[in-house]
C-alpha cells in the first residue's frame, strides 16, 4: 500500500477512536441513568410518545454519529432545534403498506444536547406509559459486553398480560421484513433505512434492525432486540 495512504489511514483511526470512546461513554451514562428512571426521565403522550431527558447527556453530534447522517429536516424554534429523522421500513418482497409504517422520530435539541425524543402516536396503542417505564428501568441493569457491543437485560414486571403479543407488534409496525419459524418460537425481523436526499435509500450504510421472538404456543413476546450502528440492546420477557 502507498505510504501516504497508510499514514492517512492511521491518522483517520487516531481521530475516530477518541470520538467513538466519548460517544460510548455518554451512552453508558444514559444506561446508568435508566436505573433511576424517575429522576432522569419523563414519559408523556403529548403529540406522540415522548421521552424527556431531565439531565441530558447525549450531544447532538452523538446523534449524528449514531445515525451516520444529519437529520432529514431541521426547524429553528426560539432556543431549540427540532430535528426529524424518518426510518423508512424495508421490504423483502413487495411493499403494499404505502409508507404507513415508516417511523418519523422528532428530536428536540437544546444547547446542542438531546432534550426530547418523540415517536409516533400509534406506539401508545399497545404500549402503556407504566409498561414503558418498567422496560426502560429494566435496561438500566443490562449486562454490557464491550467485545460484542451489546447490552442485555431481563424485563422486571409483575403482570404478563401487559406485555405486547404478536398481533400487537404487527398492529404497530406492520408486517415483518422476514419471519423465521422453529419448533418452539417465531421470530419477526424489521429493517429500516433512513429517509434522505440520497438517490438510493440506505446508501449511507445506516440501518436499524429490530427482532421480536414469540412463543409459538400463545404468541407471547419472549425477547426484543434492537441493533443500530453495530450496537445491540435486548430485553428478555420470557420469565414473566
Amino acid at each position: 500500500m502507498n505510504p501516504r495512504r497508510i499514514l492517512a489511514s492511521v491518522l483517520l483511526v487516531a481521530i475516530i477512536l477518541p470520538i467513538m470512546s466519548c460517544v460510548f461513554l455518554r451512552l453508558h451514562k444514559v444506561q446508568n441513568q435508566l436505573k433511576s428512571f424517575e429522576e432522569n426521565f419523563e414519559l408523556n403522550d403529548e403529540g406522540g410518545l415522548t421521552l424527556v431527558f431531565l439531565n441530558p447527556v447525549l450531544k447532538s453530534d452523538d446523534m449524528v454519529w449514531l445515525m451516520k447522517n444529519g437529520p432529514y429536516s431541521v426547524k429553528e424554534k426560539e432556543r431549540e432545534e427540532l430535528w426529524t429523522y424518518v426510518f423508512e421500513k424495508q421490504y423483502l418482497l413487495s411493499n403494499d403498506e404505502n409508507g404507513e409504517y415508516d417511523i418519523p422520530v422528532l428530536m428536540v435539541m437544546r444547547e446542542d444536547m438531546v432534550a426530547e425524543i418523540t415517536f409516533p402516536e400509534r406506539f401508545l396503542k399497545n404500549l402503556s406509559i407504566p409498561l414503558l417505564k418498567r422496560m426502560f428501568s429494566s435496561m438500566g441493569d443490562a449486562d454490557i459486553s464491550k467485545l460484542k457491543k451489546s447490552a442485555s437485560s431481563e424485563f422486571k414486571g409483575d403482570n404478563p398480560d401487559e406485555i405486547p403479543k404478536m398481533e400487537n407488534i404487527v398492529e404497530t409496525l406492520g408486517q415483518p421484513y422476514d419471519t423465521e419459524q422453529s419448533d418452539k418460537s417465531t421470530k419477526f425481523t424489521y429493517l429500516y433505512y433512513l429517509k434522505s436526499d440520497v438517490p438510493v435509500s440506505g446508501s449511507n450504510d445506516f440501518e436499524f434492525k429490530t427482532e421480536f421472538v414469540f412463543s409459538k404456543d400463545d404468541k407471547a413476546l419472549q425477547k426484543a432486540t434492537g441493533t443500530i450502528r453495530g450496537l445491540s440492546m435486548s430485553l428478555d420477557f420470557s420469565r414473566n
